[in-house]
């Protein structure tokens, strides 16, 4: 009997110091899981998202220390790097589902790649994917066309607008004491955006009276997007300049940027007429009827004048035809004086093949670009140099020959700053042969720029297209 009570009492201690033996393996089972748990980076994003629209990036870290985001689409194109400083823990991130320089980024699928770097030099990376779904309504930009509203006007002033959906977009004036004096909403469904004119009427109220005016501009629909600008309003607009010897028009190289500057902002002799993609002659002699020596663009081709005797102006000019420089005789009554827009210029050096921006007289960027590939059959390929001005933008992209090129800006006839071409590889936009041949002529004549970010430098095709007004000063320097 004692014997069988003993058994027991082992027994039972037996099995308690397995059920502990279990407990204590479970308890650093789940330990080791915890502690694997707390190791490991992860990053997670809503499945679908919208552009120009608030989401959230959720980053969990072991460890504080800073985190590089870096926004790629499925090709492995940069769009949007970003630095920011975490926590150990959850981290909440906002993201307004665009690109560095506010890119609409098309529905493709889309991921941030995080790597967070700990003081002691750790390293832990984590990836998450998204789809992009468009935007919201939103005003994409809205470029007036001069610092100035002339009440006797000879040219009305406008603003251009883009919207990356349909939508009213309001356009509210305030004066100097922040009072608003107009408020006009404007419905926006032209896909290739739209030209907002402004005479100074205030809705029957009268004509604004001179002064400095403050333009806002939102879409109804996100208001949260401000475009923003100031205007000053005059009675008469000056009396029109008389044309007359320019001196150089063309920086030559080795020139500080403050001369570069200076020969930007000069005003610009151009052919008055309408059409900025028309061809006019130059003539060999004083005649209509001479030969023709080159053919140049109206409006937008800035002219250096060698002289004048009342009637004809002798004339040096790129010729659009072979991209060579020509000089020959225009009338002079077909001539008129305009000003370049105010706070950027654009430099494109063929012999480097890059595109150099300024604003306010200061160099803010350059970009390897790609210029035009002429053959002995077709010379017309050749890009022209000279001093041209921007005109208004004409739609958001544009195909030939089997690629898309988006962001189109037209400085020259038919000729434009764009975006690189793509074209569609299944569902994914493939930029990757014209992005290779940047650095080397390769174009039709146009000047291609990459719409990917390069290092720090915030100059793409996007962002040309959405900060150049019209009229900005481009000039194109021959190789």
């Amino acid at each position: 009997m004692a014997g069988t009570v003993q058994d027991r009492k082992g027994g039972m201690l037996r099995r308690a110091g397995v059920l502990a033996l279990f407990f204590l393996c479970v308890l650093l089972y789940r330990t080791a899981l915890s502690e694997e748990k707390t190791e490991t980076l992860t990053v997670s994003l809503p499945e679908t998202v919208l552009g120009f629209t608030p989401c959230e990036i959720r980053i969990d870290s072991p460890a504080a220390g800073e985190a590089e985001l870096r926004l790629l689409d499925e090709m492995n194109n940069l769009w949007l790097t970003r630095r920011e400083q975490i926590s150990a823990g959850e981290n909440i991130l906002s993201w307004d589902g665009l690109g560095a320089n506010e890119e609409r980024l098309r529905s493709e699928t889309y991921r941030f790649d995080v790597t967070v770097r700990e003081a002691d030099g750790t390293e832990r990376t984590a990836s998450a994917k998204f789809s992009m779904k468009g935007s919201t309504p939103t005003l994409v930009y809205a470029l007036p066309s001069g610092g100035t509203l002339y009440l006797n006007h000879r040219e009305r002033w406008f603003t251009e607008c883009f919207v990356s959906a349909g939508c009213i977009v309001v356009m509210e004036v305030s004066d100097s004491n922040g009072d608003t004096v107009l408020h006009q909403e404007y419905q926006i469904t032209e896909k290739d955006g739209k030209i907002i004119y402004w005479n100074g009427n205030l809705n029957g109220r009268g004509q604004a009276a001179p002064g400095a005016y403050t333009v806002r501009m939102w879409s109804k629909m996100n208001p949260g997007y401000v475009r923003e600008f100031p205007l000053n309003v005059e009675e008469n607009e000056p009396s029109a300049e008389k044309v007359d010897v320019t001196g150089p028009v063309m920086p030559e190289r080795g020139m500080s940027d403050e001369e570069i500057w200076e020969i930007m902002m000069k005003p610009s002799v151009v052919i008055d007429a309408n059409g900025s993609w028309r061809r006019f002659a130059l003539y060999a002699r004083k005649s209509t009827g001479s030969r023709t020596v080159a053919n140049l663009r109206c409006a937008l081709q800035g002219l250096e004048i060698l002289e004048t005797d009342g009637t004809w102006a002798y004339v040096r000019a790129g010729n659009h035809n072979t991209g060579k420089v020509a000089e020959g005789y225009l009338l002079l009554r077909t001539l008129k004086v305009v000003k370049p827009a105010a706070h950027y210029g654009v430099l494109v050096d063929k012999r480097d093949q890059t595109l150099t921006v300024y604003e306010d007289g200061k160099r803010i960027g350059t970009v390897p670009v790609s210029t035009g590939l002429p053959t002995e059959r077709d010379a017309y390929l050749e890009t022209p140099p000279g001093a041209f001005l921007t005109d208004v933008h004409n739609g958001a992209s544009f195909a030939q020959e089997g690629y898309r090129y988006e962001y189109p800006l037209r400085y020259d006839g038919m000729n434009f700053i764009h975006g690189s071409g793509y074209v569609r590889s299944e569902k994914v936009r493939d930029y990757s042969r014209n992005l290779q041949l940047l650095g080397q002529k390769a174009s039709h004549g146009c000047i291609r720029v990459s719409l990917f970010m390069q290092d720090d430098c915030p100059i793409t095709s996007y962002w040309l297209w959405t900060h150049l007004p019209y009229r900005t000063r481009v000039i194109v320097l021959d190789d």
